[in-house]
This record gives structure tokens, C-alpha cells and sequence, in this order.
């Protein structure tokens, strides 16, 4: 869908036929995209603090995000990062189908060709979702500049 108001207009309709949080937090969310466009890479823990939530909503802080990334929102992407052992240093980054592969497979294999247990994995790999309005709205503008 990609388009702020087109979103914001399904959310509405779906905040008013059920009782279920996670579509309110997504209106949340999308309205915190609206006004804060320059916003590109969003992480849990930064859509606590911009939403004004606590960590004990971070389960419908992470429901709401998923739920942006899948049809018919499709206003976020979800990647992944993946941390050495002391979560210190980001190894490497994973795109959803990757990391649904190795969940499927119960285990990853790293760039280094480490072989990672799934539960390794899901300790050390963190979501971060990126705004894809920016993405659309930045096209449309290289679109323009071509027309002109």
C-alpha cells in the first residue's frame, strides 16, 4: 500500500471493528512516521521511546511493527541484525526471507561460515524495520524531477 493516508485509513477502520491493541499502536506508528519522515531505520527500543510506551509494551510494540510489514500495509521492511556472542558488534544483517530460512532450517551460517544453532541465532539476532513511506515518497520526487 505505502501511502500514509491510504494506511491511516484501513488502521482507522480496523481500530474501530476490534478490540485487538495492535491495530491502535500501528496508527500510532504511522502517525509518528507521518510527522517524523526523515525517519528511516526504526528499532523496538526507539519506537518505545518515540511512542511514549514502556518496555512492558514492547509484545504490542513488535506485533504492531510486524503487522506493518505484511500485506496489505506493506509500510515497513523488517531486516535483521546479527550480533557476536557479547551482542556487542553487529557480524552481519539479514533480510526477512534469510532469517525465516534459517528458522525454517533451525540453524544459520553466518558470512564466516559458522554454523549457528537457531536458539544462538534468536539470542543474538535483533529486528530493526525500515520506513518504506520515506522510500515511496522519495521515488515519487526522483519521478518528478525525470518528468520535469
Amino acid at each position: 500500500m505505502n501511502n500514509v493516508a491510504q494506511v491511516k485509513e484501513l488502521l482507522e477502520k480496523l481500530v474501530r471493528s476490534t478490540d485487538s491493541p495492535v491495530y491502535a499502536v500501528c496508527d500510532q506508528i504511522v502517525s509518528y512516521l507521518e510527522h517524523h519522515p526523515q525517519q528511516r531505520n526504526l528499532t523496538i527500543g526507539g519506537l518505545r521511546a518515540a511512542l511514549n510506551r514502556s518496555d512492558q509494551d514492547d509484545n504490542v510494540l513488535i506485533q504492531s511493527a510486524f503487522t506493518l510489514v505484511s500485506h496489505p500495509f506493506q509500510a515497513l521492511e523488517v531486516r535483521y541484525k546479527l550480533y557476536d556472542k557479547e551482542i556487542e558488534d553487529v557480524l552481519e544483517e539479514l533480510n526477512h526471507s534469510t532469517y525465516m530460512q534459517a528458522v525454517s532450517e533451525q540453524h544459520f551460517i553466518d558470512d564466516e561460515g559458522n554454523d549457528i544453532a537457531i536458539d544462538d541465532l534468536n539470542a543474538r539476532v535483533f529486528p530493526y524495520f525500515i520506513n518504506l513511506f520515506r522510500l515511496c515518497e522519495e521515488m515519487e520526487v526522483q519521478a518528478s524531477i525525470k518528468v520535469s
